[in-house]
């Protein structure tokens, strides 16, 4: 079984799949705090997706109405840059799936949480569904030329259909809350079975 590990918590309203990319704009001190202890420490955060809340807080009350999901992702900052505006810009790489187990909020605001590291989810569709979502997904990307960056560059693994089915997840018209059920399913067989039924409704 994975030994807890405490990990400091980034509440947004986007849920962050492992392998996806995610850029960020800093500009909460704690945040940026965050930031410089993360590449410092070469240790990577977490991503969660706000249940009840926002993304900026001002004060304890604020601190009291947020909640958040408890499975989330790690993220890895990849790049950084200063803005002329002062605003730090962060590029970040999801990299494991975790389940909060208990969190607690530090005297300068930031969310801090033990956590444990999940398993890679499963899956065992036929190889020709998978294929098929494999196909839809390499024509929307090519398709796609209005994505950043980072997204242009991403280590693409179409050989693991996990890969393949969450950044198929990612970028359909699919809300926030069926997507946190997605990032907290261990098995993704009846996910390839709705994905399918997406593609066939749009082709």
């Amino acid at each position: 079984m994975t030994t807890p590990q405490i990990l400091p918590l980034f509440p947004l309203h986007t849920v962050l799949f492992p392998g996806s990319y995610l850029p960020l704009r800093i500009f909460e001190t704690r945040y940026i705090d965050m930031v410089r202890a993360s590449l410092r420490e070469s240790r990577p955060f977490g991503v969660v997706l706000i249940m009840q809340g926002g993304e900026v807080l001002s004060g304890e009350a604020d601190f009291d109405a947020t909640e958040f999901y408890p499975v989330g992702t790690t993220a890895e900052i990849v790049d950084t840059d200063l803005a002329a505006d002062g605003m730090l810009h962060i590029d970040t790489q999801g990299l494991r799936r975790f389940r909060v187990n208990r969190s607690w909020i530090e005297r300068d605001g930031l969310i801090q949480a033990e956590v444990t590291l999940l398993p890679v989810a499963q899956l065992t569709e036929s190889a020709e569904a998978v294929d098929r979502l494999r196909s839809f997904l390499r024509r929307i990307m090519n398709a796609d030329d209005s994505a950043p960056e980072p997204m242009q560059r991403e280590d693409s693994r179409w050989d693991d259909p996990v890969w393949v089915v969450y950044r198929l997840v990612e970028r359909l018209p699919i809300k926030f809350t069926d997507r946190q059920r997605v990032l907290g399913a261990e098995r993704l067989d009846l996910t390839v079975r709705h994905l399918s039924a997406m593609i066939a409704a749009f082709e």
